[in-house]
């Protein structure tokens, strides 16, 4: 893994550091997710990216009018790319790239042994290429995208969401792009009552630390795509939002019931700080933490 361009990959482009998504849910090398964001004649010609076992996914999220491209040192061809245009890149080819004009994309940094635990906990084989011709359109890897745009300013993004964006994304590209069967889970697809109550129990237990979705999954004992699934199907909303709904309802016992100061029930609830906290509960509210507090 080329650790140096996981955690800095606005360096290689010239451009500022940029604010970095991370799943590192699996024990092993991070999957990162990083937005880059160029004017005109900002980048020209990329720091050469060393080789690494990892492949990059990009999304244009403007058009792309020209730029070019060389993997192991040969001229790859390619057009130009719209907007919610994909390509993929193997780090392994030592890629290089021209970049004279502006452009706005999210880069997903896909590290092959964490592609192999993924694929592992999904009992199949795992991702060795990704058949993806330069340009293509795919609306679920735009969807996702979109989901992750707004946590790709925020302080803190809940570790379940993008580790549950994360899940889905790999397992849409080992079905779309790799040839390989994906076997769909069989049965009802809900979770038993013990999974369920298991789930809950360890959430309201952690309600201050950001849990993975293979913790949760793990406690189930299913892998993460069918947990998420199932999860969803059963309790009617995904993983993340459940903890969202629970810090919450946390927080204003806290709120109604003790003294605290409103910082320590951020932190106490999950949150990265006040300000965050007060954000999302006035959002979820609609009144901020000091005025559900107040005598109604």
């Amino acid at each position: 893994m080329n650790a140096e361009y996981a955690g800095n990959a606005a360096a290689y482009f010239h451009l500022p550091e940029a604010r970095i998504l991370r799943s590192t849910s699996l024990h092993n090398a991070d999957i990162t997710i990083t937005r880059l964001t160029a004017t005109k004649n900002t980048v020209n010609l990329t720091e050469p990216i060393p080789p690494a076992n990892a492949f990059v996914l990009s999304l244009q999220l403007q058009p792309l009018p020209r730029h070019e491209l060389w993997l192991d040192g040969e001229h790859e061809p390619v057009a130009p790319y719209g907007r919610g245009a994909i390509s993929v890149v193997d780090l392994a080819a030592r890629p290089t790239a021209f970049l004279p004009t502006a452009f706005d994309c999210i880069q997903f940094y896909l590290p092959q042994a964490t592609l192999e635990q993924l694929a592992a906990a999904e009992d199949r084989a795992p991702i060795r290429e990704l058949a993806v011709p330069h340009g293509a359109h795919d609306p679920f890897v735009e969807s996702i995208g979109k989901l992750l745009l707004p946590a790709l300013s925020e302080a803190r993004a809940p570790r379940l969401f993008v580790d549950g964006l994360v899940v889905a994304l790999h397992h849409h590209l080992a079905a779309r792009y790799t040839g390989a069967r994906v076997r769909e889970p069989h049965g009802p697809g809900r979770l038993a009552p013990w999974q369920v109550a298991r789930v809950k129990a360890m959430i309201d237990a952690h309600l201050d630390e950001n849990l993975s979705m293979p913790q949760l999954a793990a406690a189930c004992e299913l892998s993460p795509w069918y947990f998420c699934r199932a999860f969803r199907m059963t309790i009617g909303i995904a993983p993340h939002q459940w903890l969202m709904r629970r810090r919450m309802e946390k927080a204003q016992e806290m709120l109604e019931k003790t003294d605290r100061p409103i910082a320590e029930i951020a932190l106490r609830c999950g949150f990265s700080d006040q300000s965050h906290f007060t954000r999302t509960f006035s959002r979820m509210t609609g009144v901020p933490p000091g005025a559900w507090r107040q005598p109604q």
